[in-house]
């Protein structure tokens, strides 16, 4: 069965996330002999700091979405160095037979600046090919074994590129989901504890009850009842 994706129980950012945790385990640390009737120890609240602190230091959408930006960004311009080595042989296969031969059209370099990437990269691997099979024949209009070599060169470049960018999606989409697994994780365990000191101080102290106030809202800081997430 396929797994469902993962949806945030949180409204507001992950940086809003760790900062209202780490305020409230400050809390908590606080009235730590109030928590430990209900069972919430110092362990307990230990482990959900360090829980909050892993979470802060692992890679964020941002960073992943930037390394996917930058191989985007090779692949795109070894796709155009390539296509420029293409037009160099197609040239001279021009010069020699015409656009309309059918040795010409051998090559399949029609629309090759609108090529998908595996469509270039197919038609880079052909005109090698034909490029060779024809190269007697074009030497004298300027084509050299060394231009067909620089092809071959340019394709496995560009296909490393295109698998390289392949990965770093899955890598972004595995992030992705990791993240927002451990946000909720987060935001269960830190419901938990602050309900918890909400009823504590619920009929003795406002000052206190406010200071476990958790809004799920995108301040997080908006009047409203607090509620538990629903799983």
């Amino acid at each position: 069965m396929k797994k469902p994706p993962v949806i945030r129980l949180y409204n507001f950012s992950d940086a809003t996330l760790v900062t209202k945790g780490k305020e409230k385990i400050a809390f908590m640390r606080r009235d730590a002999a109030a928590f430990t009737p209900f069972g919430v120890t110092a362990p307990q609240v230990t482990s959900l700091e360090t829980a909050i602190n892993a979470f802060a230091n692992t890679i964020t959408d941002v960073e992943a979405v930037s390394n996917q930006t930058g191989v985007t960004a090779a692949k795109d311009a070894k796709a155009d160095q390539l296509r420029v080595a293409i037009r160099a042989v197609m040239a001279r296969a021009e010069l020699k037979y015409g656009t309309s031969s059918a040795k010409y059209k051998k090559f399949g370099t029609d629309a090759l600046s609108q090529q998908s990437d595996s469509d270039l990269l197919i038609t880079g691997k052909r005109v090698v090919r034909v490029g060779t099979e024809f190269l007697t024949d074009l030497t004298p209009n300027g084509l050299t074994a060394a231009m067909l070599t620089a092809i071959t060169t340019l394709c496995n470049e560009f296909e490393f590129l295109i698998i390289d960018l392949k990965i770093k999606i899955g890598e972004r989409d595995i992030i992705q989901e990791d993240r927002v697994e451990a946000g909720n994780t987060i935001y269960k365990t830190l419901i938990q504890y602050t309900t918890t000191g909400l009823s504590i101080w619920e009929t003795s102290d406002v000052a206190k009850y406010n200071d476990y106030v958790i809004y799920n809202t995108v301040s997080g800081e908006i009047t409203e009842t607090a509620t538990e997430p629903t799983v």
